[in-house]
């Protein structure tokens, strides 16, 4: 709960504990009477006062603060903090500050792009990111520069970029207790055979992206192309995840020895702590990791930030920052920092935006095709997303939409939707043609999902039909070094309107030919037997629908 309003954005942490915060005790109307007596008698006033609030007046006016996931709770408990000194806009109205959690990487990119309220929450005035990096990042861009340009961060604290080794191979390589391997050294193992790099993606997670930057930094803020290169290529012989909570869980679920992840120094203490595994992890952090992980309170400078709103940010952030100076903001996340202003120019922004360019030269661009379900069977069913219950035909709209946010501006994306009579002359409807993900296209295609969500076509689902055109449609639109990809979304797994069986149109896949390879997502109770035949005759797989998110790491981009 943010101040009475119902939060709905999931944290994406390990579970580490909150610093404050929870449930409220209720209290009896006569202890607080003794209460205030007592207050009253031995003249602590400030308690009478927080008890008869009598300074601003009216409704409290709130200001939204971004704040990453591991940071929200004391943010949270920093605003709840603050709101009881009584705040007040200069017209005497009573001010606050309301906290959403958003990941840093969510909120550099809806910034960048479209900012998607019914996700996100309303624009945010300031930021927490969990790292000065995403700000640097959003910097690096002519149209996004100005968001950031005017701020001054105030550093909260930081955390280590570290890599998580299991301790049999640490010791193995003598990685403990003496000199610390170099960046360059554990690039040579990899190298070797004698680790694999599970690396988290540095344009979707803070923990990839600081690995990156120490891995490819030049040791003076700056950028090498040739550590750079090495880093792709060992990070590219392992598993790039979202982040590195999805890399320890698959640790956690097939212990590797072998395997080292890109971390924050608090996540391998949260995976320790909480499975107590047989081959411990160990924070390994490599000479040269110069990059930290600095989280920042920024005042932003969007064209949505009105002056008295970013006033009313400002104040909170001077609150925030007497407490930091005070020795009073603490967070079990975040390591203490004793000069502020040599953490902020660890690296620059021109150096974070081009190791992110660089990191993705190289890497396929993406082509999307998405194929939304509208039969009757995806409004008969309620599954969970987001923390919601929606109908499947619903989820599988905000699954799309969460996957063309997280889609690079390069690719490029496409819709349809099917049912019986969705089309003049066949079962499906053309919605969108395949275009790159300019800031329009991606508004456009947005827009046209929601619009599919209103949608709705009586009868079965004409999946074989819908599925051979498309292919078609998407090998003829098939250019040299992109990757072509139809993801079909959908709760219903069988198709009694198309002639013909799922092996039948697997087969016609198969003789179809092409590059383009499909990729089924199944909602609710969905039978993945036939969805998975028709996307392995194209090379593709069965993904079983996220409860929240995209599919982008699912369909190889």
């Amino acid at each position: 709960m943010v101040f009475g309003t119902t939060h709905k954005v999931k944290s994406h942490r390990l579970g580490r504990r909150r610093k404050k915060g929870g449930s409220r005790m209720v209290v009896a109307p006569w202890i607080v009477i003794t209460l205030v007596c007592v207050l009253v008698a031995s003249g602590l006033t400030w308690g009478f006062v927080a008890l008869m609030r009598s300074g601003c007046s009216g409704p409290i006016y709130r200001v939204t603060v971004a704040v990453a996931p591991s940071l929200f709770g004391t943010l949270e408990d920093a605003a709840q903090e603050w709101e009881a000194t009584q705040p007040e806009a200069s017209t005497g109205q009573c001010i606050g500050a309301e906290i959403r959690e958003v990941s840093a990487r969510d909120a550099q990119a809806g910034m960048s792009t479209n900012w998607e309220e019914k996700t996100l929450g309303p624009r945010p005035i300031a930021w927490v990111p969990d790292s000065q990096a995403w700000a640097s990042y959003l910097g690096s861009s002519e149209a996004t520069a100005g968001i950031v340009a005017a701020a001054d961060p105030l550093v909260l604290g930081e955390a280590s970029s570290v890599l998580a080794v299991p301790d049999s191979k640490a010791a193995e390589l003598g990685w403990t207790g003496g000199e610390p391997p170099t960046w360059a050294d554990v690039v040579a193992a990899a190298q070797a055979g004698d680790i694999t790099i599970a690396a988290a993606n540095p344009r979707r997670s803070t923990e990839g992206l600081v690995a990156m930057l120490n891995a490819a930094g030049d040791g003076a803020g700056g950028l090498s192309a040739e550590a750079m290169a090495a880093w792709k290529t060992a990070t590219g012989t392992g598993a790039l995840a979202a982040d590195a909570d999805e890399l320890l869980a698959a640790y956690a679920e097939t212990p590797d020895p072998t395997r080292v992840m890109t971390a924050l120094d608090y996540q391998v203490d949260d995976f320790n702590a909480e499975n107590d595994p047989a081959d411990p992890l160990v924070a390994v952090s490599p000479a040269g990791t110069n990059v930290s992980a600095v989280a920042t309170y920024l005042v932003l400078g969007g064209g949505w930030v009105s002056k008295s709103d970013a006033g009313i940010a400002e104040q909170f952030g001077s609150f925030l920052r007497g407490e930091v100076e005070s020795g009073a903001f603490e967070d079990p996340e975040l390591g203490p920092v004793d000069d502020p202003a040599a953490a902020l120019a660890q690296t620059t922004t021109e150096a974070v935006g081009e190791a992110v360019n660089a990191w993705r030269v190289g890497r396929e661009e993406l082509h999307v095709l998405f194929l939304v379900d509208r039969s009757s069977s995806t409004g008969a069913e309620t599954v969970s997303y987001n923390g919601d219950d929606l109908t499947a035909g619903d989820a599988a709209v905000q699954t799309a939409i969460a996957t063309v946010q997280a889609m690079e501006s390069n690719s490029r994306a496409g819709l349809w939707e099917y049912g019986v009579g969705a089309g003049d002359d066949a079962p499906y409807r053309e919605v969108a043609d395949l275009a790159e993900l300019s800031d329009d296209h991606r508004e456009t295609l947005e827009t046209d999902l929601y619009d599919v969500s209103e949608d709705s076509y009586d009868g079965g689902s004409p999946l074989y039909d819908t599925l051979v055109a498309a292919r078609d449609y998407m090998n003829g639109h098939a250019t040299d070094g992109a990757l072509s990809v139809i993801v079909v979304l959908t709760n219903s797994s069988r198709d009694e309107v198309s002639e013909g069986s799922a092996a039948d149109t697997a087969a016609a896949l198969t003789e179809q030919g092409g590059s383009t390879v499909v990729y089924t997502v199944g909602f609710g109770e969905t039978d993945p037997e036939n969805l998975t035949t028709l996307a392995a005759a194209t090379g593709g797989s069965y993904v079983q629908a996220p409860s929240e998110g995209d599919v982008l790491d699912a369909i190889g981009g």
